[in-house]
């Protein structure tokens, strides 16, 4: 476990001396009423705690930590870039890619660390876990999961998301599968939140084309004998199989797919099979298949190139999308607190609200009518390395703008 020591609990340990050499701030917090003595207004914000929640163990973990990896460099950025007029103290948490779990971590990084913000999580459920008791304590919590709930019926005002959300994948997945010519269509998925919103996006997608949805199978999340389906999707009339997964349920299903030669029968096109840490894990196995790309870390685009330098320095390796989801989660929140002058929450929420922003895939702004972040999408084939065999790269075949992969506001998320 990586956690730090809170600022107001160091000022306690000091003791009476040096609690009368931090009076002036101590006033200013009891004047402003912002717990962490942050949020004055007019005066300087001094640190912010930020609970930082990845799923370093569990199903997730694949995930969970290149997303911590891109969180720590977001911290390193603000607390080294003269953008920002205050530092960061991050305390790091596992969900363990449970919601039980990562309920329980933010409401210690809360109560225990006195954190007014929390980034991360990756899997859905926790995500909403963890949103749900943000909003109840009225901590800004900015996002990783991607199922709509987020965002949608489940929203509150003080949740945030800068991933990239179902709808806005399953855009990516939809327009490549049109455009192929495709007329039947599998799709494959695990039985958890992510999942089932992806299935109902791609569905609605595809509405009106001349596409058919001639299967789906959704195990139970944590399945690892993915062979039945396999068989059951090779002897269908599917031309495509879509697979919205991810964590290690995508990785075996892809690693079992090929050695069952089901890329023979269908293409396949997924939704974090693009992702750096799924195609090492996986190497030839995930060749010749596509994706609806979120990030790469070749992309130029937005500081995308300042970002890579300073992740490959700190961390000896690319990003990946995960990265850039803890990356812009810290950085994005941040610059909602410098835009508000305060790190109150309930001032930085109204703040982050349609607030226009440089980010590594381009200019964004969380939208005001339900806090999703409008991204773009890249479809892309993965192929072997020329140099290297046993290594894979993006072939970006298409651009699909923010404006287009993000729809209309639903109406449904009430704050």
């Amino acid at each position: 476990m990586n956690r730090t020591v809170s600022r107001r609990r160091l000022l306690q340990a000091t003791g009476a001396a040096g609690v009368a050499g931090f009076a002036g701030c101590v006033s200013e917090t009891e004047e402003n009423g912002n717990g962490n003595g942050n949020g004055g207004d007019g005066g300087e914000i001094g640190t912010v705690t930020f609970g930082i929640l990845s799923p370093v163990s569990g199903g997730f973990s694949p995930q969970g930590g290149p997303q911590r990896q891109g969180a720590e460099t977001a911290v390193e950025y603000v607390n080294e870039s003269d953008e920002f007029d205050f530092e960061i103290e991050p305390v790091y948490e596992d969900t363990e890619t449970e919601p039980s779990v990562g309920r329980r971590r933010a409401q210690r990084v809360v109560e225990e660390d006195e954190a007014e913000y929390i980034v991360g999580t990756v899997n859905s459920a926790v995500a909403l876990a963890v949103a749900e008791y943000a909003g109840s304590q009225g901590v800004i919590y900015t996002s990783g999961g991607a199922a709509m709930e987020i965002t949608e019926e489940e929203c509150n005002e003080y949740t945030f998301r800068n991933e990239t959300n179902t709808a806005q994948q399953a855009s990516g997945v939809s327009e490549w599968i049109i455009d192929e010519g495709y007329e039947n269509v599998w799709i494959h998925t695990a039985d958890y939140a992510y999942g089932n919103s992806a299935i109902e996006e791609i569905e609605a997608s595809l509405e009106g084309e001349d596409v058919e949805v001639v299967g789906e199978t959704t195990p139970s999340q944590g399945t690892d004998d993915f062979g039945p389906y396999i068989s059951q999707i090779a002897d269908s009339d599917a031309d495509v199989l879509a697979i919205p997964l991810t964590g290690s349920g995508l990785i075996d299903f892809i690693g079992q797919a090929d050695s069952a030669g089901l890329k023979d029968e269908v293409d396949i096109i997924g939704t974090a099979n693009f992702a750096r840490v799924v195609r090492n894990a996986l190497g030839p196995a995930v060749a010749g298949t596509y994706s609806a790309a979120l990030y790469d870390a070749d992309l130029e685009v937005g500081d995308n190139e300042q970002f890579v330098s300073q992740y490959e320095e700190m961390h000896g390796e690319l990003p990946d999308s995960f990265s850039r989801v803890g990356y812009e989660a810290v950085r994005m929140t941040a610059r909602g607190i410098q835009e508000a002058g305060t790190s109150n929450p309930s001032e930085v929420k109204d703040a982050l609200a349609d607030l226009e922003m440089e980010t590594i895939i381009g200019a964004t702004h969380f939208r005001d009518c339900d806090h999703q972040s409008a991204n773009p999408v890249w479809p892309s084939e993965i192929v072997l390395q020329e140099e290297d065999d046993e290594m894979t790269e993006l072939n970006i075949l298409n651009d699909i703008p923010a404006e287009e992969t993000t729809p209309e506001c639903s109406g449904n998320c009430e704050m």
